[in-house]
């Protein structure tokens, strides 16, 4: 990251007489000096700097974005887990299930994370959910939002599925820890989780009522081993509110994700 870097910085001096009234070209990684050495932050150069919260930022011009943290002081955080609860490898990009997470630029629409109004949130435990909400974010350019479950679920199929029986015959809304700042700017909202006992896993149901989503859009996806998705979409229209529904998808094929989205007609 540090020769990316470097060189990002080489030939952005090389060009700054040609792009200095161009704000997206004319922001620039820098190391920090002691005792800050070794720690890198984002220069806008027109006198403001990234500083707390996520920016996503085409720093090789590549034409395809990353997204970074920074604290209120504007250092970007690297190889750790960020106060918001994401993943950042040693280069300071997000991850999520070791990926890097990526945004064309013309998708990210700005610098800021989760700056465009469509969102994919979905709950995983094997990682298949989790496999379609990244297609359906490549393809959408959505801020893509792990759902986690305060306690999480065992490894054991067998546990999971006694509990996931005990929290449906109770109706229970266990307790998650997954927050999205901003809601209100998000338009189009995906949601994606596995079918447990016929339909949707309570934790969804925590989060949808956790959140006023009236006008908004609610797409479900799923996958199953064999139930269908119509129980779930009915569990979900009564923690929406005045929300729309769509009638959802089970993904049994992450090839039909771009089809069906296109089916949609939510995306320009």
């Amino acid at each position: 990251m540090r020769q990316k870097k470097w060189a990002v910085m080489i030939i952005v001096s090389v060009l700054m007489t040609i792009i200095s009234g161009m704000t997206a070209f004319g922001a620039v990684w820098r190391l920090g000096q002691e005792p800050n050495g070794g720690r890198w932050w984002y220069d806008n150069e027109d006198g403001t700097y990234a500083r707390d919260g996520w920016y996503w930022l085409d720093g090789n011009r590549d034409g395809v974005a990353e997204c970074y943290y920074f604290d209120g002081d504007g250092w970007m955080a690297a190889d750790t887990v960020t106060p918001d609860g994401y993943q950042v490898n040693r280069d300071g990009a997000w991850v999520s299930g070791g990926v890097v997470m990526t945004r064309n630029v013309e998708q990210a629409g700005g610098t800021e994370k989760g700056e465009g109004n469509q969102l994919v949130v979905y709950f995983s435990r094997t990682g298949t959910t989790e496999r379609a909400a990244e297609r359906i974010r490549e393809l959408t350019g959505a801020l893509l939002v792990r759902l986690e479950a305060a306690e999480p679920y065992s490894g054991s199929y067998q546990e999971t599925l006694t509990r996931a029986r005990r929290e449906l015959d109770s109706n229970a809304r266990p307790a998650v820890t997954t927050v999205v700042e901003n809601m209100d700017r998000y338009e189009v909202i995906y949601v994606g989780y596995p079918i447990w006992h016929g339909t949707v896993p309570r934790p969804v149901l925590t989060f949808l009522e956790s959140y006023d989503l009236k006008g908004k859009t609610i797409v479900p996806f799923c996958t199953s081993g064999g139930s269908g998705i119509e129980a779930s979409i009915r569990d979900i229209q009564g923690s929406v509110g005045g929300a729309s529904v769509t009638g959802g998808r089970r993904v049994d094929d992450v090839n039909v994700i771009e089809g069906w989205l296109s089916g949609l007609g939510l995306n320009p």
